[in-house]
């Protein structure tokens, strides 16, 4: 570890590089197991999106699926399938819930707006 001047505790250097270079492995693992999955859209957002990765920024995927489970089971379908080996949140919509949140959510609409989906 080095030690910053203006700070007592450890600064260690080369996680968030470590990091993301991780997220980038696991998104592309992800992607290839996209398609046997019932996905109509995907959108990679969160730190990992916006390139702001730390040490502990997780994946987050935006996803489009036509599911009748209810929202709060939703990501479990994609944690049981995918095995994700890194932290990974998957907020997953209906594409009739997609469409009446798309232009009043804050969370889709940011997402949408600053990203082109990585699938679908």
């Amino acid at each position: 570890p080095t030690f910053s001047r203006y700070s007592p505790l450890p600064m260690m250097v080369g996680f968030a590089q470590q990091r993301e270079y991780l997220l980038q492995e696991e998104l592309q693992r992800l992607v290839v197991e996209f398609p046997s999955l019932g996905i109509l859209k995907v959108w990679v957002t969160g730190e990992f999106a916006s390139g702001n990765v730390t040490h502990i920024t997780p994946l987050e995927f935006l996803v489009i699926q036509d599911t009748s489970e209810p929202y709060h089971r939703r990501a479990d379908f994609f944690t049981d399938h995918l095995r994700p080996r890194v932290e990974t949140y998957f907020h997953v919509f209906t594409p009739g819930e997609f469409d009446e949140y798309e232009d009043i959510d804050p969370f889709v609409r940011t997402t949408t707006e600053q990203s082109e989906p990585i699938f679908g």
